[in-house]
């Protein structure tokens, strides 16, 4: 999620800033915990994996847009997510990430700004959420991981906690009929990336591939994708 292939460069209007501060983060978790209830038919197993304190780097998969919101306030510690720079443009959703403190992502190179921002978190013992697939999957199936998340990952040294989510596909249609989406958040165990020295762009491939085959194992077989 910090880096894109070249030639495929975000168009945006300014060099968004994090805004640190969150100060409407609590008003928003309170309102998905009241989603959770009202809207949605949420189920957390593994919750036992989640880390009481120290930094956490949260990996899920993403297959619809609802599949970064709805995780923020499931884990029972405040998590700050990545988000790519068009979420911040898109007058819509600007709200929520600016207002949530959620880092910018800006595509297309390595940005160091988001990296610095998400070095912070985890060095105060924060939670991070990352998509290291880098966009949703449009076969609904895990999609190639970015070396992003295990660059993160070896500079920090913090734990790795695979969520699985499935069913938010549905929340949409289910609602307009009416009804309330089941939604599953399902966390595997946590695992730190181990690294002699300064890795190698193969280490980060590799070290990658092994971390997304863990956020395999916490999904249906038919959402493992390439990881199958």
């Amino acid at each position: 999620m910090i880096t894109q292939t070249a030639g495929k460069k975000s168009a945006f209007s300014q060099r968004w800033k994090w805004n640190k501060r969150a100060h409407l983060r609590w008003l928003w978790n309170a309102g998905l915990r009241f989603a959770y209830r009202a809207l949605m038919r949420v189920q957390v197993n593994g919750l036992e994996h989640v880390p009481p304190s120290g930094p956490v780097i949260v990996m899920i998969n993403h297959v619809n847009f609802f599949d970064p919101v709805v995780v923020l306030a499931a884990l029972g510690r405040p998590i700050t997510p990545m988000a790519k720079v068009e979420a911040f443009e898109d007058w819509r959703i600007r709200p929520l990430v600016v207002t949530y403190g959620a880092i910018p992502v800006h595509r297309g190179a390595v940005d160091t700004q988001a990296i610095r921002s998400a070095t912070e978190v985890l060095a105060s013992g924060g939670m991070i959420l990352i998509s290291p697939e880098g966009t949703r999957s449009s076969t609904g199936g895990l999609i190639q991981g970015q070396e992003g998340l295990a660059y993160l990952a070896t500079r920090t040294n913090a734990t790795i906690l695979p969520v699985g989510i499935v069913g938010t596909p549905q929340i949409w249609p289910m609602l307009k009929r009416f009804r309330r989406a089941p939604v599953t958040f399902t966390i595997g165990a946590g695992f730190v990336m181990q690294t002699d020295g300064k890795p190698t762009r193969e280490t980060l491939r590799r070290l990658t591939d092994d971390a997304m085959y863990r956020l395999a194992a916490v999904l249906p077989e038919a959402m493992r994708g390439v990881y199958l």
